[in-house]
């Protein structure tokens, strides 16, 4: 695409984020720097709508860009702005309070991006199989069923009651508990899982009494749920946002229902930095009249979940990318220090 097409294109697009407003050629060529006529940009804007890029809702009306251009906008045309210091130190003064559990934090963390961005901030909480084992305990509180307390390295707390099958007492659960914290902590649930249903498979005759105990409640205390919690906050923008009843009431059940959503920051984990999903892009129906904007946090390298922004596709990408990017990197630090 020529220089000049590109200059007219990214105009139409930054007016309609503005604006909501079909854009003519002669308001176009009043504001664009470029000296050419409303003609010249009449016929440009031609070749964009057969293109794909634009649209035009009516004859006598101005065009409107379609998913195409703006994800032409987010790759090509938008680079981060630097965030503003204000934004930043908001950002690390919410994030950065230390007495804050992990869900506190991930709770406050959606609220942040729904305030920054003025659109529905959504943050995936970590997957309990991407998980790394801070410790287990196990307390004994029936003839044969055992509470089971799992703590990850980023303070997740998930709490259970498992049958034990036998009778064990307080002591052999220390035992217990001793041994499979010092086997398997700091590693990911997803791997100590594999490991333990891998032992179990073995020849029960190459373990003791202890270590057969340890493979069958490593079994039942290993087993967490496989989809991820997701904090939700700021639904009511998308009310100022979406007016059609259709569009908001599908995407509103969406919300409810997090399915697609989760879905959606699974993606995330699987690629590096900043994701942008527009129109279609984003699979299910529902969300197909929205753009989110996404990224990764976690724990140093090891990446825990995803965070990001649901908005309409005018969003303003040059302001709310870097919110985003940052969120997700004061977010990993705050759990990389708790």
């Amino acid at each position: 695409m020529e220089e000049r097409v590109k200059n007219i294109l990214t105009a139409i697009i930054s007016s309609y984020i503005k604006t909501a407003e079909p854009v003519g050629s002669r308001t176009l060529s009043k504001s664009l720097e470029l000296n050419l006529s409303p003609a010249t940009i009449r016929n440009v804007m031609s070749d964009l709508v057969d293109s794909g890029y634009l649209l035009q809702p009516h004859t006598s009306a101005g065009r409107v860009p379609t998913h195409k251009a703006y994800r032409f906008y987010a790759e090509s045309m938008v680079t981060a702005n630097s965030i503003p210091e204000e934004i930043k130190e908001m950002i690390e003064r919410t994030l950065g309070e230390s007495s804050q559990d992990l869900e506190t934090l991930l709770g406050n963390t959606t609220r942040l991006l729904a305030d920054l961005t003025r659109f529905t901030g959504i943050v995936a909480a970590p997957r309990a199989d991407r998980a790394r084992l801070k410790r287990i305990e196990f307390i004994k509180v029936g003839a044969r069923q055992v509470f089971v307390v799992l703590i990850t390295r980023s303070n997740m707390v998930h709490n259970k009651i498992i049958e034990t099958g036998e009778e064990l007492n307080q002591e052999q659960l220390n035992t217990i508990t001793s041994y499979l914290n010092g086997e398997f902590g700091n590693r990911s649930l997803m791997d100590i899982r594999s490991d333990v249903m891998a032992r179990l498979m073995e020849e029960k005759s190459r373990y003791d009494q202890m270590l057969a105990q340890v493979v069958r409640l490593g079994k039942k205390a290993f087993e967490l749920p496989e989809s991820a919690a997701l904090y939700v906050d700021g639904q009511s923008n998308l009310v100022r946002e979406f007016q059609e009843g259709d569009t908001l009431s599908l995407l509103l059940k969406a919300l409810e229902e997090k399915i697609s959503i989760v879905q959606l920051l699974d993606k995330t984990l699987q690629a590096n930095g900043v994701q942008i999903y527009i129109g279609a892009e984003n699979g299910p129906k529902e969300l197909q009249d929205c753009s989110i904007i996404t990224s990764q946090y976690g724990e140093g390298s090891h990446i825990l979940g995803a965070l990001g922004v649901i908005g309409p596709t005018r969003m303003d990408y040059p302001r709310v990318i870097p919110i985003v990017d940052y969120t997700a990197k004061i977010l990993s630090q705050a759990i990389s220090h708790s």
